[in-house]
């Protein structure tokens, strides 16, 4: 059976909302992102160019996929009054929560063990992609719980539980 998950990742000293559930891993902070197929990162890989910022590639985005939704600007408010439940966060499209993210510095990782990775990196909100450099992992996928998002998701709701505690 094949490993696949899609996790945004970044320096863990990169502060995030308490709302978007994450853990910290190895410096890194990590947001389990629900996308078991792969084809939103993919199809932003597509879209990118070297060198356009995160909020070109997300006007692109709502302008190219929901160009027959005459009232983009009701679609977008349902985001805003998001809660802790990590369910909220699901089925929202990955350029809208990477515009609701608001990390400068991240990687977005879609790994799979079978088909190869697809990396998006964004330094200071800009699309970094053209080094060789950038396709390296910075991150270590040698946990049982990265390679699901199931496993990620249950992980970091034990981790956010456990940050409340203290």
């Amino acid at each position: 059976m094949g490993q696949h998950i899609t996790i945004i990742y970044a320096n863990e000293k990169l502060e995030i909302d308490n709302k978007i559930p994450h853990f910290y891993e190895n410096g890194h902070l990590i947001i389990p992102y629900n996308n078991e197929t792969r084809d939103a990162v993919e199809e932003l890989q597509k879209i990118c160019k070297e060198g356009m910022t995160l909020d070109e590639l997300f006007n692109f985005y709502i302008d190219t996929a929901y160009i027959l939704n005459k009232d983009k600007i009701s679609f977008l408010e349902e985001y805003k009054g998001l809660n802790n439940d990590l369910n909220d966060l699901e089925d929202i499209a990955l350029v809208e929560f990477l515009k609701l993210l608001k990390l400068p510095d991240f990687t977005v990782l879609s790994y799979d063990d079978l088909a190869g990775d697809y990396i998006l990196n964004f330094e200071n909100f800009i699309y970094k992609n053209s080094d060789i450099e950038y396709y390296k992992l910075n991150i270590s996928m040698d946990k049982a719980y990265l390679y699901k998002y199931q496993g990620c998701k249950n992980h970091c709701l034990k981790e956010m539980k456990a940050r409340r505690k203290k």
